[in-house]
């Protein structure tokens, strides 16, 4: 149970105080939607691309990390199955 402050009696439920709202009209809802994308600060079109470049290039070595390990391994596990056979 809830106490309010003074821990006198129990604080009112937000549920039980709160008025009702009618149901969300849609096109006020993208209404709001629009309002609050206005507000957004949206990073420079040369952030943006200067970002993207530089996923790609860490995606590209990245893959070639691993395609050097994959094939060491590779190598590795083939040249200890040879000598047992």
């Amino acid at each position: 149970m809830t106490r309010n402050k003074n821990d006198k009696a129990p604080a009112k439920a937000k549920a039980q105080t709160a008025t009702k709202k009618s149901g969300m009209n849609p096109l006020r809802y993208l209404t709001e939607v629009r309002k609050e994308a206005s507000k957004v600060t949206w990073t420079p079109w040369s952030e943006t691309w200067v970002s993207t470049v530089m996923v790609f290039v860490l995606s590209v070595i990245a893959m070639l990390f691993f395609w050097g390990v994959d094939s060491g391994i590779s190598w590795s596990v083939q040249q200890l199955l040879a000598i047992g056979s």
